[in-house]
Parts: structure tokens; C-alpha cells; sequence
């Protein structure tokens, strides 16, 4: 299989820009790669991400809530991720470090729940690493309020929710090695290079990968 690479951490901390700026570093060295996301990344995945983070739908019970999610992952992981990982490296926006701190530790949820529903309907898929952005909460939302219509769920929420769940993805990095803790508050170009480094220190590829900016 290929790499599996995720990018993780509260709303607005560059996930998405820093997938993009990864995705053109592979390319250039003619490494297959795909961008998906969580929950989404298929067309029955982003029915059901409406659900989750669409303000509209916001009183699901937690365990709802996870079970949605999982709804989501089984959809995106046996039809895109699995496929995908046989010949394409895959960059995710999200995976299973975002459900632990969104669903489970926001929700009090058992994690022996999430366990199960990870071997039965995402087979135990997990990335080879993941990268933690770590930005300041406010920053965070802002931002992310400032280029989202509907999908404001979660900015909607008190600043001590996304403290916490800044607060719970540093206390997973500190456990899993593979949950790398990035500073975020660094310009674009910064963190990119940073992310790099840690990919060509590790030898993922058989080439190093450039920088793309």
C-alpha cells in the first residue's frame, strides 16, 4: 500500500492549504497522490457530512452523532481510501485523531465504542502520519468564518469547546508518535517546510520531496 497522510486539528488552521501544498510537492516527483476529506470524500459521505457539520442539524444525541461519522468513514474508506492506497498516496483533511476530540472526548463517549466501529466499518485504517496544526482558537475561527456559508457547526461554539479540543490534540500527540504537533501561528510557507522535513527525515519516498513554495 501507499502513504496515508492526514492533516488534523481545530477549525481554520490551514488543513486545507497545507494538504494542497503537500499534493504539489508529491506530484513533483511523479508520486500518485489523492486530496479527500472527513466526513466527505465520496458523494454518499458529503450527503452525510451535511448532516454533521451543516448549522442547520445541530441537536443529534452524541452517539448520533458518531455513528454518522462512521456512516461517513465506512462509505469513504471502502470505496475511495482502500482502493486508493494501491496505487495513490493519499492526503486526508481529518481522519480518526479529529473523531476522538470532536465525538468522543467532547461527548463523553466511551472509547471502546469508537474501537468497534473502527475495526468493523473502517477495517483499522490509520494513517502512517498525521499532522497536528496547532493555532490559537480564536485565529482559528475566525478565519474559518470568514470563508464558510453553512458549514459553521462548530465555529458557532463557545471558545472554551475549541480550546479544549486544542487542548485534547495535544494530549494526543504527546501519546502517538505518529500525531506530529506542528506550530501553526508560523507563515504558510514555514509550516510547509516544516512538514517536508519530517516526511524526508522519516524516508517516505524513494525521493525527497521539494518544497513547493
Amino acid at each position: 500500500m501507499k502513504k496515508f497522510i492526514s492533516f488534523e486539528g481545530g477549525e481554520g488552521v490551514g488543513k486545507t492549504t497545507q494538504s494542497n501544498l503537500l499534493f504539489q510537492s508529491l506530484k513533483s516527483i511523479k508520486e500518485k497522490c489523492i486530496i479527500t476529506r472527513e466526513p466527505g470524500g465520496t458523494k454518499e459521505s458529503e450527503i452525510i457530512r451535511d448532516l454533521i457539520v451543516n448549522n442547520k442539524y445541530k441537536n443529534f444525541l452524541p452517539d448520533t452523532e458518531l455513528l454518522l461519522v462512521y456512516a461517513a468513514r465506512h462509505e469513504h474508506v471502502k470505496k475511495l481510501l482502500i482502493p486508493s492506497l494501491k496505487k495513490n498516496n493519499v492526503i486526508c483533511d481529518r481522519f480518526i485523531h479529529s473523531t476522538i476530540c470532536y465525538q468522543i472526548i467532547m461527548n463523553k463517549i466511551d472509547i471502546k465504542k469508537l474501537k468497534f466501529l473502527h475495526k468493523e466499518f473502517a477495517y483499522n485504517l490509520f494513517p502512517n502520519i498525521s499532522f497536528f496544526l496547532n493555532l490559537n482558537s480564536k485565529e482559528g475561527v475566525k478565519r474559518s468564518l470568514s470563508s464558510k456559508k453553512t458549514e459553521i457547526k462548530y465555529e458557532k461554539k463557545e471558545n472554551r469547546f475549541h480550546e479544549k479540543i486544542r487542548s485534547e490534540f495535544e494530549k494526543l500527540s504527546k501519546k502517538d508518535k505518529k500525531l506530529i504537533n506542528i506550530d501553526a501561528t508560523n507563515s504558510i510557507k514555514l509550516i510547509h517546510k516544516k512538514i517536508i522535513d519530517i516526511i524526508n527525515n522519516k524516508n517516505f519516498f524513494k525521493k525527497k520531496l521539494p518544497y513547493s513554495i
